[in-house]
């Protein structure tokens, strides 16, 4: 891990501040890493309830019960679907792909 020796200072009104705690905590972060990632230009996700992790579950009981059946559109469907979501739901997004 980087060690991180230098310090920027900012101003924030008291609500400002607030709703960047709350922004940070619903990610899991710091505030120094939400905001650290914010202006590196990612867009970092939230922690997802526990009925995210139940649903994909789910996903995953229903593709191998098509795999018994040997369903291989509908399986190729179903793996579709569980990527999308992970993709949306679980990935760190970066606005700006440009390595500086």
């Amino acid at each position: 891990m980087k060690e991180r020796k230098a310090q920027l200072k900012m101003r924030a009104t008291e609500k400002e501040k607030v709703r960047i705690q709350n922004k940070a905590k619903k990610c899991g972060l710091s505030v120094s890493e939400y905001l650290r990632k914010r202006a590196l230009g990612y867009s970092p996700k939230t922690i997802l309830p526990e009925t995210f992790y139940e649903f994909t579950e789910r996903l995953g009981n229903l593709y191998d019960t098509l795999e018994k059946m040997n369903s291989t559109e509908i399986q190729e469907q179903v793996l579709k679907l569980i990527d999308d979501v992970y993709a949306k739901l679980l990935t760190l997004d970066k606005e700006n792909e440009v390595d500086e």
